[in-house]
C-alpha cells in the first residue's frame, strides 16, 4: 500500500521525542530495549522484546547461539514510528522479536477528524503496524490491541516501522 493511503498517527505537540539507542542482542539470552518520551516520567513510546534464540541471519549469514549483534533503535520525528537497524538483520519463525507502541498518553486520535473513521475510538481500533517494504510503500505488520491501548506485533525483520491504519 502507498504510505499516502496511511493515515499515521502522529505525536501530540506536547510530546518530546524519545532518544536513539543502540545496544547488543544475543541469541543466547532475552534483551528488552525502551525507547521513552523525555518527558521526567520515562513514559513509554516503544518497547522491543527479543527472545534467546530469535537472531535468524544478518545480510544473508546464519547467526548462532553464541553470536550477538548491534541494534540501533530511532523514532521517527513527530510520528509514531521507529527504524529497528541494521536493515540486513532477519528473525527466527519461532520466538520473534515483539515490538509495542504505546500511545495512549501522547498519541494524537484528533487526526482522525473528518477521515473515513466515525470518531477517534473507531480510528484507535483501526490502528495497525505498518513495515515499509520499498520507496513510499508498506505492508501490514498487523497488531494486537485495542482501542486506546498499546499496540504490539511479532517482528520478521529488521526496519522502518509505524502506526497507522487506511484512510
Amino acid at each position: 500500500m502507498p504510505t499516502d493511503e496511511l493515515l499515521i498517527l502522529p505525536l501530540g505537540s506536547s510530546a518530546l521525542a524519545p532518544a536513539s539507542i543502540s545496544f547488543y542482542v544475543s541469541n543466547a539470552r532475552a534483551t528488552t530495549r525502551n525507547l521513552i518520551h523525555n518527558d521526567g516520567f520515562n513514559t513509554l513510546f516503544a518497547r522491543v522484546q527479543f527472545p534467546s534464540g530469535s537472531l535468524s541471519t544478518l545480510d544473508g549469514a546464519t547467526l548462532g547461539l553464541g553470536d550477538s549483534v548491534l541494534v540501533a533503535l530511532s523514532a521517527d520525528a513527530g510520528v509514531y514510528g521507529i527504524r529497528l537497524e541494521p536493515e540486513g538483520l532477519r528473525f527466527a519463525s519461532l520466538g520473534r522479536p515483539i515490538l509495542t507502541f504505546s500511545y495512549v498518553r501522547y498519541g494524537d486520535l484528533s487526526v482522525a477528524n473528518g477521515s473515513r473513521y466515525a470518531d477517534q475510538t473507531a480510528y484507535a481500533s483501526a490502528l495497525e503496524v505498518w513495515r515499509e517494504t520499498s520507496f513510499d510503500r508498506r505492508t501490514t505488520a498487523g497488531g494486537a490491541g485495542t482501542a486506546l491501548s498499546d499496540i504490539t506485533t511479532s517482528l520478521t525483520q529488521a526496519g522502518h516501522y509505524l502506526v497507522a491504519a487506511p484512510w
